[in-house]
């Protein structure tokens, strides 16, 4: 082994940062930087009771898949879905490092034969570019997980066989996601690509070239908060990418694109926890939503920002992110099925179904990612570290994402989302999430319906040309502009408006005023233009797929009820029409939301929600 001299790595060193320094003296200024810092000197004054929750706890989750889905394992290794009957997308080496993380942790070492046969099989289709459904992008990175921790486990010419699998291997051959005769843009398969690449270069079966090449290019899909824009911009894959990068920076990748990336990835990561639910979710809004790998991916980000906080010194950060990665479990264990493994999006309905699923969901494939994404938690998980406050728990901000067309807002636990230029195949626009730390998620809503099926959020409708307009059928591109403005925050209360420039003939604007507190949250609503008269409309959810909510509606109110919480709906102005329920379901991923509305006089409406926890009666009381 050569020795280099201690000055010749600081000048090395030097010169990559100085040829580095032009493209982070590119980056615009990070917009949420001053509510991090307001955020972490509340974080500092707020004590939180702990999840209780572990490293041993991811395995809990992991095994359940695993288990399950080891009884759809054929006999060359490739794990079939039990609904479509055959091998769909990544299933089998999303299994391969599940198990493998059973094996190793010495949870279940039954499962080495299966293990190590399912990183044959999907080493040979990778090898072979015949990786199932076109999906080889996805293979390598737990292909390469599940291989460094079997490699000693197995005989030496299996092990012989997979280096020279992984020799073979061509990525321009055997990954989708690529750049082969003319410039085009690349996406979230490519950068999960050159994430399995960094881990096979680090073990010596190749160079860091592809890495290079792809991160110069995925650079300008980076947003000033760090956040991955993907088409259309689904929140599920701004995560997506960003967790796959973190992981290969937390594996010491140190190439020309590190600083860049470690500032892009903090940003990120730090906005990543001020858009976390209490209840531990991802936002909702776009393709892939609602699913349980969304926040798996939150759980692996977590871990490795707790431990990057950890080196730095940064306790109170790194104790934030660990409880963040927490809640991001906690979220997953209430979707766990009977048979072990988990309803992949969060519904009750019977997988053979498909209610809420994209097109290219499966109950393998997402249940498996899922398995994988807290395998790769589970190994980075540091258990020293122990749980602080993190900003879902305390609050006191709200700001707009404006290229994903979001607001949140959090006081003191209470959370909402509100979509202005939803994307009408999966959102409507307006208010689609209220959330409260403790509650039943899904009676806040927890989601819209798509402007396709039929327009719904918690907001208005105008009269307008003998007929009804409503803001929630305002998608992506209908609105001229959307302005979010801070008007006050006093922590943990907070006051912001919305304004919708609508441009038609008789409607300019719509604007919401919100204030937000712990307990209550109030919305004036206002239409600037032709109307004589306004409806208010709310979602209420009625069916997860096996239970049905309970909802009562009175004259200005209604309440939506479920597993012990209750959300109250309240129109506090003068009604034309009381609150009627038209009684047809309207699907969400979900279940199905059934809307509830109010007619009142004049252009202005105010309306509350008060979500809380239902005492439940004594048996004396009972009595």
């Amino acid at each position: 082994m050569t020795c280099v001299p201690r000055a010749t790595c600081i000048l090395f060193k030097l010169a990559v940062l100085l040829a580095l320094a032009p493209a982070l003296h590119a980056l615009e200024p990070f917009p949420l930087r001053q509510i991090v810092v307001d955020v972490k000197t509340n974080l500092a004054a707020t004590m939180v009771k702990s999840t209780g929750l572990g490293q041993s706890n991811y395995l809990n989750v992991i095994s359940g898949i695993a288990n399950y889905f080891q009884h759809f394992q054929d006999a060359d290794g490739r794990i079939i879905d039990p609904f479509y009957q055959k091998e769909y997308q990544y299933s089998t080496p999303c299994y391969a490092w599940a198990a493998t993380a059973l094996v190793v942790s010495g949870r279940q070492t039954n499962l080495l034969e299966s293990a190590a046969s399912a990183l044959e099989c999907a080493l040979i289709e990778l090898a072979e570019d015949k990786a199932a459904m076109n999906h080889g992008d996805f293979f390598t990175f737990p292909c390469m997980l599940a291989y460094e921790n079997l490699r000693d486990r197995v005989a030496p010419e299996r092990r012989k066989k997979w280096e020279q699998l992984l020799r073979q291997l061509q990525p321009q051959r055997c990954y989708e996601d690529v750049i082969i005769d003319k410039p085009r843009d690349v996406h979230n398969w490519n950068i999960v690509a050159l994430s399995g690449e960094f881990l096979r270069y680090q073990d010596g079966f190749t160079d860091l070239s592809f890495v290079e090449k792809y991160l110069s290019l995925q650079l300008k899909n980076f947003t000033s908060t760090g956040q991955y824009r993907d088409p259309n911009l689904p929140l599920a894959y701004d995560h997506f990418p960003r967790h796959f990068l973190a992981a290969i920076l937390q594996r010491g990748y140190d190439g020309q694109h590190r600083a860049a990336l470690e500032e892009l990835l903090d940003r990120a990561a730090w906005t990543s926890l001020l858009i976390q639910s209490p209840n531990g979710e991802l936002p909702t809004g776009g393709r892939s939503a609602q699913h349980q790998w969304n926040e798996a991916e939150q759980c692996v980000t977590f871990e490795v920002w707790a431990n990057r906080n950890k080196r730095a010194g940064d306790n109170l950060s790194a104790n934030a992110f660990k409880r963040a990665a927490h809640l991001s479990l906690e979220s997953i264990q209430r979707w766990v099925r009977p048979s072990g493994e988990l309803w992949i999006v969060k519904n009750r309905f019977d997988p053979a179904v498909r209610h809420g699923f994209q097109g290219y969901s499966s109950h393998s494939q997402y249940n498996l990612l899922a398995a994988s994404m807290l395998s790769t938690a589970w190994m980075l998980a540091d258990d020293s570290i122990t749980e602080g406050a993190c900003p879902a728990d305390v609050g006191g901000f709200a700001f707009e994402l404006p290229e994903f067309h979001k607001v949140f807002a959090n006081a003191g636990g209470l959370y909402l989302e509100i979509d202005t230029g939803a994307d009408a195949e999966y959102n409507s626009t307006g208010l689609i999430r209220v959330h409260k730390a403790g509650l039943e998620s899904l009676i806040g809503p927890s989601d819209s319906t798509a402007i396709h099926d039929e327009p719904l959020a918690i907001g208005i409708a105008w009269a307008e040309n003998n007929g009804w307009k409503s803001l929630a059928s305002f998608g992506h591109g209908a609105i001229k502009s959307a302005k979010f403005e801070m008007l006050k925050a006093t922590s943990p209360a907070l006051k912001f408006s919305v304004r919708y420039e609508i441009g038609s003939a008789a409607t300019r604007s719509v604007s919401e005023t919100y204030e937000v507190t712990p307990r209550k949250i109030s919305v004036r609503a206002e239409v600037e233009g032709k109307t004589s008269k306004v409806r208010v409309r709310f979602p209420a959810f009625a069916f997860d797929g096996r239970d049905a909510t309970q909802i009562v509606a009175e004259k200005s109110k209604v309440s939506v009820q479920l597993n012990g919480s209750r959300q109250t709906f309240a129109v506090e102005s003068r009604l034309l029409k009381p609150l009627s329920r038209p009684g047809n379901w309207i699907p969400c991923r979900n279940g199905y939301l059934e809307m509830v509305e109010a007619e009142v006089k004049g252009p202005v409406a105010i309306y509350t929600l008060t979500p809380e926890r239902i005492e439940r009666p004594t048996i004396s009381q009972a009595k």
